[in-house]
């Protein structure tokens, strides 16, 4: 046991050291990755009294704000915070398990400098506290609805829950008041700086494009139709809804949150391959970590190759697929020993 444990510590220290190493060359460089650039200008221009929503901002205000303080900072100190801060928390979720610094949605999170780990917080937060009456679980639902899209589905299996409590209790659960609250507190100071900061971000939507989306079923089907067509959204309803069905019935007829979220990331066209960060509470039981480490190698492999080849992005499309299915097995046999 010792000596497992020391050389998972070795492992944890090497693999730190490549991530600290990349921050100390960008810092020296003074060049940061693209997407941390691009919120910088935005936090900048938020600084300055510009107008932050252009070309490339597709964020509500809270991460406009939150760009502006980072840009407020020491650059040095704005990057190794961005960029670490993030990976920092996968490890913590993790165990300090050093497998989640190969998973590969991480490690491009990492080195793009991108935003998902709110959504990974948030969708860590709730699973342990899923009770409606935890007012924690409510403001770590809050958290993932920072990134509208990683917190939907949580939220919609929040809000069945509160339902069930609302129809026999005839009450609303400290739950959804504590989730309300924390909507609250992150967006309302939006509206000092810009009162009619929806209407603009609403205006600026992010265009569907091959390259980052990750779900196996949008992405697949880019290959057949045009995202803007209506055959490409029905065969979208329709295969989606398929999967939900099997996964429905594959699960004894049941539904839990973790199917549920796997289940989004394989059907929804708005998650990109860094938003796969999100599934990082997810892979808690040495099966879900094997499958994580052995279908992120491709993803592994296009980062360090074939990074600027859109279609090679592809393999990313497995990754949630693959869990999902993993998942479902696990599941299954833990049913067939219980009623053994």
């Amino acid at each position: 046991m010792k000596r497992s444990r020391l050389f998972q510590f070795a492992g944890l220290i090497l693999l730190l050291a490549v991530y600290i190493a990349y921050v100390g060359f960008i810092i020296h460089a003074d060049r940061g990755p693209v997407d941390y650039e691009t919120f910088m200008s935005i936090g900048k221009r938020f600084l300055q009294g510009g107008e932050v929503y252009g070309e490339n901002s597709y964020y509500p205000m809270p991460f406009v704000m939150l760009f502006g303080f980072f840009a407020w900072l020491p650059r040095p100190l704005s990057m190794a915070l961005w960029l670490l801060l993030p990976v920092l928390a996968a490890l913590a979720i993790s165990g300090w398990q050093p497998f989640v610094l190969l998973y590969a949605p991480l490690f491009g999170h990492f080195m793009g400098g991108q935003t998902a780990v709110f959504g990974m917080l948030g969708l860590w937060g709730y699973r342990r506290r899923p009770n409606p009456n935890s007012l924690a679980g409510g403001f770590w639902l809050g958290v993932a609805c920072l990134k509208p899209q990683l917190g939907l589905v949580p939220l919609v299996y929040a809000a069945w829950q509160w339902w069930g409590v609302l129809r026999t209790e005839r009450r609303l659960p400290r739950q959804a008041w504590a989730w309300a609250a924390t909507l609250l507190v992150f967006y309302l100071p939006g509206f000092f700086f810009l009162s009619d900061w929806p209407l603009r971000w609403l205006r600026n939507p992010r265009p569907l494009f091959d390259r980052a989306m990750s779900g196996f079923i949008p992405r697949t089907l880019l290959w057949i139709f045009d995202w803007h067509s209506w055959p490409y959204w029905l065969a979208w309803l329709a295969l989606s809804g398929l999967l939900l069905w099997l996964v429905w019935r594959l699960n004894r007829r049941r539904l839990g949150l973790d199917l549920l979220v796997l289940w989004s990331f394989v059907c929804n066209p708005l998650v990109h391959d860094y938003d796969l960060i999100q599934l990082v509470p997810l892979l808690d039981t040495h099966r879900m970590r094997l499958a994580a480490l052995l279908l992120s190698v491709p993803g592994l492999l296009v980062i360090l190759f074939a990074y600027a080849n859109d279609q090679a992005w592809y393999v990313y499309t497995f990754i949630a697929l693959g869990l999902l299915a993993v998942k479902i097995f696990s599941l299954a046999a833990d049913g067939n020993r219980k009623s053994c």
